[in-house]
């Protein structure tokens, strides 16, 4: 299946939704300023719900960001922990290798001489 066509670049897109969400918070707001003025407990209700959506829309984008930057540290530990562990391997195998040469030289300095 095809990955549908992007149009809009992706800092264009954060732009737009936090900007929307920040137009809903100042309209909610200005909705319960009004309703101050007037005691009308309903528009106070829409000014708040309104309100509430903008705040939501910029908690979900703060998370989304922290989100991806928390992913790419992860990803980025990950692959340091690989590259370690290659060379604690690579290590290990190299000790071994020179565990088993030094046996095998103190086996050949224990053998008696024969002389021909």
């Amino acid at each position: 299946m095809k990955e549908p066509l992007n149009i809009i670049p992706e800092p264009w897109k954060r732009t737009g939704i936090l900007t929307i969400g920040g137009l809903l918070i100042g309209a909610g707001l200005a909705d319960c300023m009004i309703a101050m003025k007037t005691f009308d407990l309903n528009q106070t209700a829409r000014g708040l719900t309104i309100f509430s959506a903008g705040l939501t829309i910029l908690v979900v984008m703060d998370n989304s960001k922290t989100q991806k930057q928390t992913e790419k540290l992860q990803n980025e530990t990950q692959l340091r922990l690989e590259r370690i562990e290659d060379k604690l391997n690579a290590i290990h195998q190299s000790h071994q290798i020179t565990n088993s040469q030094y046996l095998e030289i103190k086996e050949l300095v224990r053998q008696p001489h024969s002389e021909n």
